[in-house]
């Protein structure tokens, strides 16, 4: 079975990811509607539905403003968790400003991501002692590389897993959506260090990584001038 086959079969909750499209011309109503941090009585009612660590992540780009939000559901399907979404405190208050992606459920506002790579632990892992960051990322995918793409996150390397634990990368969760004809990759990773910007460099001169980096770089279009062909989207939840 594949990394992804196996987390379905050993872990009690589905990592998922949901996109939305904001009106245009909403984008400020939106602004001001996410400006506050959800209270605890929100996230309360979100845990009530089976919805944890709910990260909601913003970008404006060419295709308007776009709204990234990563989750982990205890239940049981990606559909079940966006139906919940849309109907929790908090982001109903996005409905009305959100354009529904062309497959998305009736009803629902956000549509669940296809999932390509899952580096995350499969137990829980000791408390950190710094502040965990939790960010969103984006790059859009070159069509014709997307087998290739599709197959090495299939197959990770174990020596780029290591880096990545050892930079201070806890989670790297990635998922697929397609926006016309181009491809969308959202990425939900969390840090633990207290130096990023060494941590990254030290992941820029390993050479497992380095070696990684010349399969999957070419099959990125980056959005942005950020390095790393990734772009930081900014936190709203």
């Amino acid at each position: 079975m594949s990394p992804y086959e196996n987390r379905l079969h050993t872990e009690n909750f589905r990592r998922i990811g949901l996109f939305a499209q904001v009106k245009s011309g909403h984008e400020t109503t939106v602004s001001t509607l996410t400006s506050e941090e959800p209270s605890t009585e929100f996230r309360e009612a979100w845990q009530a539905a089976g919805l944890t660590n709910v990260v909601v992540s913003s970008l404006a780009t060419d295709n308007g403003l776009l709204l990234f939000t990563y989750l982990e559901y205890h239940g049981v399907s990606a559909e079940e968790a966006a139906a919940n979404v849309s109907q929790a405190p908090w982001f109903r208050n996005l409905a009305d400003h959100i354009v529904p992606h062309p497959r998305t459920a009736t009803g629902a506002c956000w549509m669940p991501m296809e999932t390509i790579n899952i580096i995350g632990p499969t137990v829980p892992l000791p408390p950190s002692p710094n502040p965990v960051q939790k960010i969103g990322m984006v790059t859009q995918l070159e069509p014709s590389t997307e087998l290739t793409y599709r197959t090495l996150h299939q197959t990770n390397w174990p020596g780029v897993v290591d880096q990545m634990t050892r930079s201070n990368r806890r989670y790297w969760v990635t998922f697929l959506i397609e926006l016309g004809e181009a491809l969308w990759l959202f990425t939900y990773t969390e840090y633990i260090g207290e130096n990023m910007a060494a941590d990254n460099a030290a992941m820029a001169k390993d050479p497992v990584t380095q070696r990684w980096w010349k399969h999957t770089q070419p099959c990125l279009k980056p959005i942005s001038d950020e390095p790393g062909s990734w772009t930081t989207m900014r936190p709203l939840a």
